[in-house]
């Protein structure tokens, strides 16, 4: 019988081999290798300039390597159309900004819904369902209704973790999702972002310049200067 953990490694959910990024005369990225398996909670760390925000850009098709290739649950980012990356974002990427991202016009509620309008996998009703039901496990039940400018900086955080989870998404980006938060707040939405991340079965992975957030992580990735320099458990 196969073991579990060679399993988790065979089939990563993501995979990111020989990634190069330029911008002009800077190289940002050198030869990025990563495996993140399955299920599992993976932090980046680095200092500012390190790469790793550009390495998230690329895993979530955002931004285009220069050279190598990044798969997605088995699917080759690379030569994807834009509406097929789209496509594979919506269904199977979900990405929490550290800038919130929300749209100031819209409610908490809509703001989840936001990335349904053009998926399939339900109907509107259930959609609906699955973004109050969702809203309420962050602990904004009771703000379904309001507008970003009357959340907080924390309420708006976990809006936009319940938008990220709303399609169900076997991986999920979170690029310095506490850092514009005071530490306490920080804790709080890390809780939810982890605990949500487990119960759907979700693979995390996030950059943080934090270590006490990367002590709470399986896996940590260290990046210094374009490179993976050390990743340990």
């Amino acid at each position: 019988m196969t073991d579990p953990a060679i399993a988790l490694i065979d089939k990563p959910a993501i995979r990111a081999e020989g990634i190069r990024k330029r911008y002009g005369e800077l190289e940002v990225l050198k030869g990025v290798d990563l495996i993140v398996a399955a299920g599992q909670f993976t932090a980046i760390m680095g200092k500012s300039g390190s790469g790793k925000s550009t390495l998230l850009g690329i895993i979530a098709g955002l931004e285009q390597p220069d050279a190598g290739h990044v798969l997605v649950m088995g699917q080759k980012l690379a030569g994807m159309s834009d509406r097929d990356m789209a496509d594979v974002r919506r269904r199977s990427i979900g990405i929490v900004f550290q800038g919130f991202s929300l749209i100031p016009s819209l409610t908490a509620l809509d703001n989840v819904l936001l990335p349904t309008f053009f998926a399939a996998q339900m109907t509107a009703v259930e959609y609906r369902r699955r973004a109050m039901d969702l809203l309420n496990q962050v602990g904004l039940g009771a703000r379904l209704n309001y507008r970003p400018s009357a959340l907080s900086g924390g309420e708006q955080q976990r809006v936009a973790i319940a938008r990220a989870l709303i399609n169900s998404p076997s991986v999920l980006l979170a690029d310095e999702p506490t850092g514009n938060l005071d530490q306490a707040t920080g804790a709080a939405v890390l809780d939810v972002l982890i605990d949500l991340g487990r119960t759907h079965g979700t693979s995390l992975l996030m950059v943080t310049h934090d270590s006490d957030v990367a002590a709470r992580a399986d896996h940590v990735v260290e990046m210094k200067d374009g490179r993976i320099s050390h990743a340990h458990a």
